[in-house]
């Protein structure tokens, strides 16, 4: 028997009664395989059901950064309560963490904080006297004990810094869908069922809008070693396994994925200006706003750079202030093709502008790394730009 499994149940696996029975029911059969589990959980349900994170969040209107940490790390910790219950009503020994109790220690920063540090003979106490210790995910203390939030998806990360720090043997992720996907279906309508992918093509595809895990976790992932196994919620049965590893296999695309809208800036210096200085004042009045930016693409005094769609009017305000002439163009997507095979191979990019031009799909700008290429398009197009490239690299 295996010593120590880190298992996440995603907010819709808590949803209600039925939900949580059939969670109770998965942990019982983990625990016949595994000597003790770490359970990791998220707040329960979706938008609209009460303890929902966005339900809590909607609950006051502008909070300060530090009481809206406390107000969404409420979510996690009632799931956590709810779930030790439901163990114990079931003769299943557990106890309830919140994620300081549990040792998770952050960089402080409110509402996206990074776990730093986990304590690990605090969760390793619980699990001398309990089978489960059940631990709200999403949150840590910071600096002088204040609680942070770790961003959207964290629950996946904290379940990866739990398996890193304890040196489990397995790390299971549960989900309320029927496989991973080579596209999200609700938008390629043959995306095809992933059975095995490599932890760096998990990071990309998350990093590139697919919503399978969040990208910090496949970068812990990557960093830990550690393989990681989707299992459908409904039946328990593993529908993807996550290797730490770049897979070699017949498919060197292993996805298509999209961006959520955004926005983009073409800005331009003045004669004058040398090229470092006009991107560093840019780039440095941007950055101090909290604005991200990506798909940057420099040609002498002139760059291309998009940001958030709802950070448009903050970026026009700023660069309207400096005097520095742009123009900006939205809203855009960015779709992409993910897989770490393609590493060296020729001809990709033209096959992907084939593509694109084959769907009728302008490229408004394209940017590339040894596992992605992507371009940015108009986002009415991002339904064909995505069904073409999944038809030319997928389905091939």
């Amino acid at each position: 028997m295996k010593k120590l499994a880190i298992v996440k149940f995603g907010g819709t696996c808590l949803a209600d009664a039925e939900d949580r029975n059939r969670t109770v029911h998965h942990c019982r059969r983990l625990l016949e395989e595994f000597d003790r589990l770490v359970l990791v959980v998220s707040a329960m349900g979706r938008r609209g059901d009460p303890y929902a994170t966005d339900s809590l969040s909607s609950l006051v209107e502008s909070p300060l950064p530090c009481e809206k940490d406390v107000l969404l790390s409420c979510g996690e910790v009632i799931s956590a309560v709810v779930l030790a219950g439901e163990l114990r009503k079931e003769g299943v020994s557990a106890r309830a963490l919140t994620g300081w109790a549990a040792g998770i220690e952050t960089d402080g920063v409110h509402c996206d904080s990074e776990i730093q540090k986990v304590y690990r003979n605090r969760i390793l106490g619980v699990l001398e006297e309990y089978s489960c210790a059940v631990v709200a995910g999403f949150q840590g203390a910071g600096p002088g004990g204040i609680v942070t939030t770790i961003g959207r998806g964290g629950s996946d990360t904290t379940a990866l810094a739990l398996a890193a720090a304890l040196d489990a043997d397995d790390v299971i992720l549960f989900k309320t869908v029927d496989s991973v996907f080579s596209a999200d279906p609700s938008e390629v309508s043959r995306a095809v069922e992933i059975r095995k992918m490599s932890a760096e093509d998990l990071r990309q595809l998350a990093w590139h809008g697919a919503k399978i895990v969040h990208p910090r976790a496949a970068e812990i992932a990557i960093e830990s070693g550690k393989r990681i196994s989707v299992r459908a919620h409904a039946t328990g049965e593993t529908v993807t396994e996550i290797e730490p590893f770049v897979l070699s296999s017949g498919r060197y695309i292993t996805g298509v994925a999209s961006s959520p809208e955004v926005v983009q800036f073409h800005v331009e210096g003045d004669p004058p200006d040398t090229a470092s200085g006009f991107f560093a004042c840019i780039f440095r009045l941007i950055a101090d706003a909290d604005v991200s930016m990506d798909m940057f693409s420099v040609l002498g005094r002139s760059a291309f750079f998009t940001v958030p769609s709802d950070r448009k009017d903050c970026v026009s305000g700023i660069l309207e202030k400096a005097g520095i002439r742009f123009s900006s163009k939205g809203p855009c997507v960015k779709v992409s093709i993910v897989g770490a095979g393609m590493h060296g191979l020729r001809g990709v990019m033209a096959r992907f502008s084939e593509a694109l031009e084959r769907a009728g799909v302008e490229m408004l700008q394209t940017v590339d790394s040894h596992a992605t290429i992507s371009a940015l398009v108009d986002s009415a197009d991002r339904g064909r730009a995505l069904e073409e490239l999944h038809r030319e690299f997928i389905e091939e």
